[in-house]
């Protein structure tokens, strides 16, 4: 509580040193005294429309909401990327994700240049460069932190082969159980990555001083 006065107190006091219309940037949520901004909830509207071909103007009120509570979510992961033991990705990593994207939007979207679509959406390269670091960086944290709890036994392999893996076989190219096993593991254990970290977040939360704002509200644009 003294956290959330203290910011909202620090924000009032800095508005005589705004320029004449300048807009201020309002607090939207704390998490552990961490400020999350209008404009961060904003790009991160924009960044998913973008990566997803959808109109801002669709963005729905319950979707805005889902996009602050990830929001939420990736702050409380970034704290646990403060461990000495993790290695955060490089920039030569962002740098080559960047380039997968824009190849894939270029495949997607031939009469839209990649610049153009960052245009249409408010952003920049460097907002798109950020918002991609961010997903490495928790694609990497999620994996050293959940995949060495996971466990995958050779009977769910073989149950997996026989009802996701054989019936598209049909009259195709066949394959083995052997040959398939490797990629089989791989899609268990992502599957129960993705099951363990619902339940890593929620712990995050309960641990986690979180304030919400009901003064923002996420921008879903006109265009």
């Amino acid at each position: 509580m003294v956290t959330r006065w203290l910011i909202a107190a620090l924000l009032v006091l800095s508005m005589p040193l705004l320029r004449a219309g300048e807009v201020l940037d309002r607090l939207v949520a704390t998490v552990n005294g961490h400020a999350l901004l209008q404009s961060d909830w904003d790009d991160e509207i924009r960044y998913e429309c973008l990566m997803s071909g959808r109109p801002l103007r669709d963005v729905t009120a319950e979707e805005r909401k889902a996009t602050l509570d990830r929001l939420i979510d990736q702050e409380l992961l970034r704290e646990q990327m403060r461990s000495p033991d993790f290695k955060p990705v490089t920039s030569a990593e962002v740098e080559k994700q960047l380039e997968i994207v824009k190849a894939d939007y270029a495949r997607e979207h031939e009469s839209e240049s990649w610049s153009a679509a960052l245009a249409r959406y408010g952003l920049t390269d460097q907002v798109a460069k950020d918002h991609l670091a961010v997903e490495l960086n928790q694609l990497r944290l999620v994996d050293v932190h959940l995949r060495p709890l996971v466990q995958v036994d050779r009977e769910e392999i073989e149950t997996y082969y026989q009802e996701q893996i054989l019936p598209k076989l049909a009259g195709g190219t066949p394959v083995t159980l052997q040959q398939a096993r490797p990629k089989i593991r791989e899609i268990l254990v992502q599957q129960k990555i993705n099951e363990q970290l619902g339940s890593w977040l929620e712990a995050l939360h309960s641990q986690a001083q979180i304030s919400l704002f009901d003064n923002g509200r996420a921008d879903s644009g006109s265009k």
